[in-house]
């Protein structure tokens, strides 16, 4: 590898101000909460970079936008992607690596995937070509602590991204939360007073199928809607009685990440979520969402519950008396 910088492919003036401008509408944009406007201007301005995309006097730019706007518009595989090919372009160009914030941004982007060991390792990268305290300014400060080794936990990591971060963008799209209309609530209501019914006969599998007929009447993207919350926790509830634990898990997880109710309220959530990890041996999350069942709801919210529950939480907390 050269030991000298690679330049930047300069391009013609008009073209910058047109992609800088964009890029500023985008963050505009995201401050008043429109994302999905937000996300529209800044691929705009990315599509109008020319030829070799990510070396040229706008790239940096744009795509330090890019990638976050992706994230907080739920679109974290495509900002992955995005990432990886940003330091595939820099680590097969056979020049020096100085530019360390797509390590960053793909460290970011891979927590909102809830894959911490590989966040780590793209903040090690980071600090491997050279990045310093003032790369991490703009960003948590326990990305910093994870670039330096000297925060591993992997559930404290993730306990510290819901709160710093994703606290962060719930806030910036609900701004964006729409109500639906009365021609698509009125059958969703009614199928669900169906599912009810069918739920307490204890036919589970008709209940599912109601549910998610109700379900898939709701527009894209779902998670803004408080109607999705709710029914995607009764199918997986559904599920659950049925000791499908894998589909169960995965409804309410689609549940947690409902941006139209605030999941973490919900003690109901917090519990299934907390015996759906134990009985997938997740022990740190079922510690983590079984303690916070019962801080909102206490002792009681275990009563109808297999008692091996309870009883793992209190061999591995010490609780005291919740409020």
């Amino acid at each position: 590898m050269k030991d000298e910088i690679r330049m930047a492919v300069s391009l013609p003036q008009e073209l910058e101000n047109e992609v800088f401008e964009l890029s500023d509408l985008a963050c505009e944009l995201l401050e008043e909460g429109k994302v999905e406007e937000a996300l529209e201007k800044i691929k705009l301005a990315w599509e109008k970079v020319p030829g070799t995309k990510f070396n040229t006097s706008v790239s940096h730019l744009v795509l330090c936008t890019l990638i976050p706007v992706l994230n907080t518009a739920g679109q974290y595989n495509e900002a992955l992607n995005l990432a990886k090919e940003w330091i595939a372009d820099l680590e097969t160009s056979g020049y020096k690596i100085y530019h360390t914030m797509p390590y960053i941004l793909q460290g970011e982007t891979l927590l909102f995937l809830k894959d911490a060991d590989a966040a780590k390792e793209a903040f090690y990268q980071a600090v491997k070509y050279g990045a310093k305290k003032r790369d991490f300014s703009d960003q948590p400060a326990f990305y910093l602590e994870v670039a330096q080794k000297k925060l591993n936990d992997n559930q404290e990591i993730m306990t510290r991204f819901e709160e710093e971060v994703l606290s962060r963008s719930v806030t910036i799209l609900r701004s964006e939360i729409v109500e639906l209309s009365a021609e698509v609530s009125a059958p969703i209501e009614e199928l669900s007073e169906q599912g009810n019914d069918l739920f307490e006969e204890e036919k589970y599998l008709e209940c599912i199928q109601v549910w998610n007929e109700a379900l898939s009447l709701i527009p894209e993207p779902q998670n803004s809607y408080s109607e999705a919350f709710w029914l995607e926790a009764s199918i997986g509830d559904c599920y659950f009685m049925r000791n499908d634990f894998e589909q169960s898990l995965l409804h309410f997880l689609n549940a947690k990440g409902n941006i139209g109710t605030n999941a973490y309220e919900n003690p109901f959530v917090m519990l299934r979520l907390g015996e759906l990890f134990l009985e997938r041996d997740h022990f740190n999350d079922a510690k983590e969402f079984l303690l916070r069942a019962y801080m909102l709801e206490g002792e009681e919210i275990f009563e109808t519950e297999n008692e091996k529950y309870f009883v793992f939480l209190k061999q591995n907390i010490e609780l005291t008396k919740p409020g």
